[in-house]
């Protein structure tokens, strides 16, 4: 996508302002989603009544709000849209009915996801429908699980209690099946025990990742709303969590536009859906034991799935040999960026390494090469892709820039300690680099004034050291000023809790 393609993609509205683009461009990476303009601007006065300021007032307060989980499920509530109904686009029904002989066939309990599921009628509808078969005969188990990114919808659909408008016209197809999992309270109408039982609900956003294999993904209704770089990343993330020849269901007005290598079209019952083709059938030149074996490897103790980019699988270890160190240049890495944000050569890089792996001709792969992959891997929260990147780096490479690369690992999985050993490494190696600087005083917060002053210095100090060296790369691409203004801000804060 050229940069005339994606000004397409962003309101006139929120291009004409600083403030607002730096939101779109923020929601984008972390929901993944495009954003209407009304979305937007509403977003950015419910920050401002948060932060109690404007976002050039005060960048620092936007910024925790941004990447803190709570206030991410309270702002998807305001960009999100969770239009839903009982049995809707019945089509796809008619299809899991028609395919029960085959999934009963695995003598297992069939597993199934509802993905994006609002406020739950989708997963409801589904258990409805499996629950009447397996009445019916022959019996089979099944588990479904359901998440929004919206907590709130999450909590509805724990509830079970909906009104008259969530059944509509085009479902009364399955009225015989509602009417005996519905039960009338009033004038509302309240899911059957049994049924909410066969349902597990829980707040997730999709740009996370899911943490296990499905029979069969419903994700309907909700790819048009995801930006054309993410629809890749989302797509590729469902593809890994389905079995093999496992199932996805789109909305029906999205099918056409999907294209991925390990999803084939499919057409049965009057619709279009796709069906993960077996891993043996790709150009993949590892045995699937090695891929089975380090898959496992790699899920353990990770909190979130993997997630990767590649058709082709992760690498095991062994093939993380010695060999000459890989220098690392910012202004290579800022130029990898500049396509798409890095996607593409991100993409790229790892199938080299999966193709030098093969024993195939490959390009060299450079130090700035694999520094922006595992950059670019987790700015999107694939892992496991960064991972597999920061190893086949730390092999030849124990610079500032790796260092880094590594704490922002741990720091977005969650292990702090980790992250500010690392950090503190990458500083002790280059005085200049400033990020590690930055992100050593964020951490801070919690200390007392004067040391946590003082690590705001020297954060700033670093910044004037490093400021043309484009560490900014490391950063979101965000300038130095901005980090500058983030700390400035923050100190003035520590010293006025000082007399408070």
């Amino acid at each position: 996508m050229n940069c005339d393609e994606l000004k397409t993609e962003i309101p006139a509205e929120v291009l004409s302002s600083p403030a607002l683009l730096f939101l779109y461009h923020r929601i984008e990476q972390i929901l993944g989603i495009k954003t209407t303009g009304d979305a937007i601007i509403k977003l950015n006065e419910h920050l401002e009544k948060i932060c109690g300021a404007s976002f050039i007032e005060n960048p620092a307060a936007f910024e925790k709000a941004l990447t803190s989980r709570e206030q991410i499920f309270d702002i998807s509530k305001t960009v999100t849209i969770n239009e839903t109904y009982f049995f809707r686009e019945g089509v796809h029904f008619n299809l899991l009915a028609s395919l029960l002989p085959q999934l009963i066939k695995l003598k297992r309990p069939i597993q199934i996801c509802s993905a994006a599921t609002s406020i739950g009628c989708e997963a409801y509808s589904i258990a409805m429908l499996l629950d009447y078969h397996a009445k019916k005969g022959p019996a089979f188990d099944f588990a479904i699980d359901a998440f929004d990114i919206n907590a709130d919808v999450i909590e509805t659909a724990k509830n079970a209690r909906y009104t008259a408008n969530t059944l509509r016209a085009d479902g009364a197809e399955w009225k015989h099946i509602m009417d005996s999992y519905l039960i009338p309270d009033g004038d509302q109408y309240l899911v059957s025990q049994d049924i909410r039982s066969r349902v597990r609900f829980f707040p997730l956003n999709i740009m996370r990742g899911l943490d296990k294999k499905y029979d069969i993904i419903f994700f309907r209704n909700a790819l048009i709303y995801f930006t054309s770089k993410n629809r890749l990343i989302v797509l590729d993330d469902l593809a890994g969590s389905l079995f093999d020849n496992g199932l996805l269901f789109l909305g029906v007005s999205e099918t056409s536009t999907v294209k991925h290598p390990l999803l084939e079209s499919r057409y049965l019952s009057g619709v279009f859906y796709f069906q993960k083709t077996n891993l043996q059938g790709t150009s993949m030149a590892l045995e699937q034991k090695q891929i089975d074996e380090y898959s496992v490897k790699a899920a353990q103790p990770k909190s979130y799935p993997p997630k990767s980019f590649l058709t082709k699988p992760f690498l095991p270890k062994s093939f993380l040999t010695k060999r000459t160190e890989l220098p690392i240049n910012c202004r290579e890495i800022k130029a990898i960026f500049d396509i798409e944000e890095g996607q593409p050569n991100a993409k790229k890089i790892l199938e080299n390494i999966a193709d030098t792996q093969s024993g195939l001709d490959s390009p060299p792969i450079s130090g700035s090469d694999l520094a922006a992959a595992a950059a670019y891997f987790l700015s999107a929260g694939d892992f496991n892709s960064a991972d597999l990147a920061l190893l086949y780096l730390e092999k030849t490479n124990a610079c500032a820039h790796v260092l880094f690369l590594r704490g922002e690992y741990h720091l977005l999985r969650g292990s702090m300690d980790k992250a500010k050993d690392c950090f503190e490494n990458a500083a002790g190696k280059d005085r200049a680099f400033w990020p590690a600087f930055y992100r050593i005083a964020s951490s801070a917060a919690e200390e007392n004034p004067a040391r946590y002053e003082y690590k705001i210095k020297k954060a700033s100090e670093s910044i004037q050291q490093g400021r043309d060296f484009h560490y900014e790369c490391f950063m979101g691409g965000f300038s130095p000023d901005y980090f500058e203004r983030i700390l400035t801000k923050k100190l003035s804060t520590t010293r006025f809790k000082e007399y408070v």
